[in-house]
């Protein structure tokens, strides 16, 4: 799913016109980036919680060349799921 489908959900489920719901779609995921650049946990009920987790410094090896490689300080974006979407059927198997 891309962003303009997320935006065609917005305008049938809250009958809105394209801008509204572009700028809708748009003001959520600001909301969320700057959260999360706070440092602050973004709790969605029902769909799972987001937070900006630190990241450990190190070495790492680049596979194609072995070359040891510096990792640097900083954070990376970490979902936890909650209960329910961790209890979905398995549709790969279904078929």
């Amino acid at each position: 799913m891309k962003k303009a489908d997320l935006t065609a959900r917005a305008m049938e489920a809250a009958n809105l016109e394209s801008p509204a719901a572009q700028n809708a779609v748009e003001a959520l995921f600001e909301s969320l980036r700057t959260a999360l650049e706070c440092g602050d946990r973004v709790v969605l009920r029902g769909f799972g919680v987001l937070h900006a987790a630190p990241r450990r410094r190190g070495l790492a090896r680049n596979p194609r060349t072995g070359e040891l490689v510096r990792i640097a300080r900083g954070r990376v974006v970490r979902f936890r799921p909650a209960t329910a979407l961790r209890s979905f059927p398995d549709r790969m198997g279904d078929e």
